[in-house]
């Protein structure tokens, strides 16, 4: 829901002053909504999450951020406004079902284009290694929509372990993807020169896991690194993600082609940018 609609929503019982402050929309991820509420609604936030229970189809809890994903797992704090007092849910997505608890693991309905354009750009046969794979969105988005050979799914988070077993269950790809538990770096040292394509979608981390996402490659293959770009316009995002990237790219491979694409914005002049690169690697790793 976005916020103009959100707005509209709250009309009726937030004033006119009040409402500038409504967050900029609302995730929706099964039958769970979530809003972020400033300091100046706190006092107003369960007749807010009532609100938002009674307007929204389908929506059976609604909870409010109420602490920033926690570094390393990005597990989200949230806090119980309205509805049932339930943290799991089902959430549908191209084709796929993903079982999630939001009080355990993280999870966003917003990189929802993302996770089809990578399945996209996989080719027949291809080995993936995902090594920040939480649930197994992405995992399983390409083993249902693509036609790799195997795909590797790495979580250091025990119950987003347990949930990507269950998820290649309940999508029947058990036997393409592998759900590994634990940090990508022991498992890049166990299964360095095996992939063809590598995604690394834990931006707080992208960078100093830079060296193993190599390692996990062929001789040659596709590397995606997201990354947070902080200050600025948002049309130079792009540019700065890569001028930033490059470099650490350099250090271990020849890069032969680089691009990137702005995937959100993430908090006030903040933006969150997929680099995509097609690299060499150099030596041995």
């Amino acid at each position: 829901m976005r916020k103009r609609v959100v707005v509209e929503t709250l009309r009726d019982i937030l004033s006119e002053d009040e409402l500038p402050e409504v967050p900029a929309g609302v995730d929706v991820i099964g039958n769970i909504a979530i809003i972020k509420i400033p300091e100046k609604l706190e006092r107003r936030k369960h007749e807010i999450g009532e609100r938002l229970l009674s307007k929204m189809q389908g929506v059976k809890s609604v909870y409010r951020q109420s602490a920033p994903a926690r570094q390393g797992d990005r597990v989200r704090g949230i806090e119980w406004l309205a509805g049932a007092k339930s943290t799991e849910t089902c959430y549908r997505e191209h084709g796929c079902t993903f079982q999630v608890d939001l009080s355990k693991v993280y999870f966003s309905p917003r990189l929802s284009y993302e996770r089809a354009r990578i399945a996209r750009l996989v080719s027949d046969g291809e080995v993936v290694v995902n090594m920040f794979a939480g649930v197994g969105t992405f995992s399983i988005l390409i083993a249902k929509n693509a036609s790799p050979a195997h795909v590797y799914s790495i979580d250091n988070n025990p119950d987003a372990h347990r949930y990507a077993v269950l998820n290649c269950k309940k999508n029947r790809v058990e036997c393409i993807v592998t759900p590994l538990l634990g940090d990508a770096k022991k498992y890049a040292e166990e299964l360095g020169g095996i992939a063809d394509r590598v995604l690394m979608p834990l931006p707080e981390l992208a960078i100093e896991y830079l060296p193993s996402g190599i390692q996990f490659l062929k001789n040659e293959g596709a590397i995606h690194l997201y990354v947070h770009i902080i200050g600025g316009h948002k049309k130079k995002a792009v540019e700065s993600a890569i001028c930033e990237v490059l470099p650490h790219l350099e250090e271990n491979s020849k890069v032969k082609q680089i691009s990137g694409r702005l995937v959100r914005g993430v908090g006030s002049r903040r933006y969150q940018v997929a680099v995509d690169a097609e690299v060499e690697k150099l030596g041995k790793h």
